[in-house]
């Protein structure tokens, strides 16, 4: 079984870095590791389509497909994991839970590890959040940092 110690400590430093800049959820949304952010944070390989929410109140949780639900689970780095039948009503109903008003997301014009959600992923993801009023940032607003820290 795989060490997630290092993984641990990058979540912590993720969610100390949300604090900082008060933004309330960080969110992962990836399906077969088309976010290249997934092998730094988690470092969880999911195949189905997955999401990953960090918050600044300290809960992490994941919401993966029943066949990748294990190895999520077995990682130890979630107080959470949830599976679906409908992947983009359960990620729906679980940010709408969270109540966040500032999301940060995996997009960035500037940094391309920090830009692996694409265009058709995001538009799914806010229409299933159709009323819901939230704002919307990059994580390169504070991915660049934590990655520093682990370099070398």
């Amino acid at each position: 079984m795989k060490d997630y110690t290092y993984n641990k400590k990058i979540i912590t430093d993720v969610i100390e870095k949300l604090k900082e800049k008060n933004i309330d959820l960080y969110l992962i949304i990836t399906s077969e590791g088309c976010d290249p952010m997934t092998t730094f944070i988690p470092g969880v390989d999911t195949v189905g389509s997955s999401a990953f929410l960090f918050t600044k109140d300290e809960k992490k949780i994941a919401i993966a497909s029943k066949i990748d639900a294990q190895d999520v689970q077995e990682s130890g780095l979630f107080d959470q994991v949830i599976t679906y039948e409908s992947y983009d009503t359960t990620l729906a109903e679980t940010v709408r839970k969270l109540a966040p008003d500032m999301i940060a997301l995996d997009y960035s014009e500037a940094i391309p590890f920090c830009d692996g959600l694409t265009m058709g992923k995001y538009n799914k993801f806010a229409k299933s959040l159709e009323g819901y009023i939230f704002h919307i940032c990059s994580a390169d607003l504070f991915i660049p940092e934590v990655q520093e820290k682990y370099k070398g």
